[in-house]
């Protein structure tokens, strides 16, 4: 019953499955831009990032052989930023250095948590509005060392506007405990795990035409949305 409820559940943007929603993007340190590399750097170079408006910001400084800094690599993104935060690079301790500078690159994203399962359209505005709206772009990236559906990166944004994100919730699931099953899916996934049952039988060629009629059925839940 999950297997088939899933499969219906993902197959379209069913109303009871989807969201829009006005939603404020949380700005975060993308990468850092050196500007000039210095001089003289010993030892491991720290970074540090103040102002903003946000926090928690953070990366590792390196150095080419001429002991000038090269690069920061983005260890911690950091949350709630305003505007680019200021980047100081500075000499490890008791080592020597000075000169260089760097800027840093903010972008917008979207959280999706665990109640985004797929984002369909991203706008600037209310779709429903006066003002005709403007699809913003964006990517699906995944959030590292989390078991969440990921983040929805606003390409060359980051403005702290709130946008609107028309999504899919996920499938919630079905257990023997379970007192509500998306009542258009009961007959699809019915058969479909008839199917299944048929399937592992050694029923093969009967449940290929009981799938055919599990299909059916779906598709006629379709034609009524269309």
């Amino acid at each position: 019953l999950n297997r088939f409820g899933k499969l219906a559940w993902e197959r379209t943007a069913w109303p009871f499955s989807s969201v829009l929603k006005q939603v404020v993007p949380d700005i975060r340190v993308r990468s850092v831009d050196i500007g000039s590399g210095g001089t003289n750097y010993s030892g491991t170079p720290t970074v540090a990032f103040s102002g903003g408006g946000g926090s928690g910001a953070a990366g590792t400084v390196t150095k080419n052989s001429d002991n000038e800094i090269n690069g920061v690599a983005i260890t911690n993104s950091g949350t709630g930023y305003t505007s680019a935060p200021t980047v100081a690079i500075s000499a490890a301790g008791g080592g020597t250095g000075s000169g260089a500078t760097a800027t840093a690159n903010i972008i917008a994203l979207i959280d999706m948590g665990q109640t985004m399962d797929l984002v369909y359209r991203i706008t600037d505005v209310d779709p429903y509005g006066g003002t005709n709206p403007t699809d913003l772009a964006y990517r699906i990236e995944a959030e590292s060392g989390a078991t969440e559906y990921g983040l929805a990166i606003l390409e060359n944004r980051s403005s702290t506007a709130p946008v609107w994100v028309h999504y899919r919730t996920p499938w919630p699931g079905y257990a023997s405990g379970s007192a509500v099953f998306p009542y258009i899916f009961g007959e699809y996934a019915t058969m479909g795990a008839y199917g299944d049952w048929l399937q592992a039988d050694g029923q093969s060629s009967k449940a290929a035409a009981v799938w055919g009629q599990a299909e059916a059925i779906l598709q006629t839940e379709l034609d009524q949305l269309e």
